[in-house]
């Protein structure tokens, strides 16, 4: 009885459902590492810094400027949250606002870098 109730209110089928996370496995492969490194946090009494960067990936993940952006780091540490990684400037602006913008985040250290222009002549 529940299964019939569950397939008519959710008619997804497993073909479906192996498409979504084929076609978003790098954000699911994103989530897998946070979760990994954030279960020793956890264990170590972090849990404050845990909520906050779940907070603030899923912000960046929800932000059409910043979702699936390879490159990107985030971190955070004591209330300090770390953007590293080589991004293009548009990326780098969204993802400082949605840091200094996101709360339980006291300072955000930026280690973003720009990707080196390359100019068309090799040895000019």
């Amino acid at each position: 009885m529940l299964r019939r109730l569950l397939k008519t209110a959710v008619p997804v089928s497993r073909v479906g459902v192996a498409m979504w996370a084929w076609h978003n496995r790098d954000e699911l492969l994103a989530w897998a590492g946070f979760v990994a490194t954030a279960a020793p946090k956890l264990v170590d009494g972090k849990a404050n810094d845990v909520l906050t960067e779940a907070k603030l990936r899923a912000r960046l993940t929800a932000d059409s400027r910043t979702r699936g952006t390879p490159g990107l780091r985030v971190s955070v540490d004591d209330g300090v949250a770390t953007l590293g990684g080589i991004v293009d400037p548009a990326v780098h602006d969204a993802a400082l606002d949605l840091a200094t913008s996101t709360g339980g985040i006291a300072r955000v250290r930026d280690d973003i870098a720009h990707p080196a222009r390359r100019s068309k002549f090799a040895f000019t």
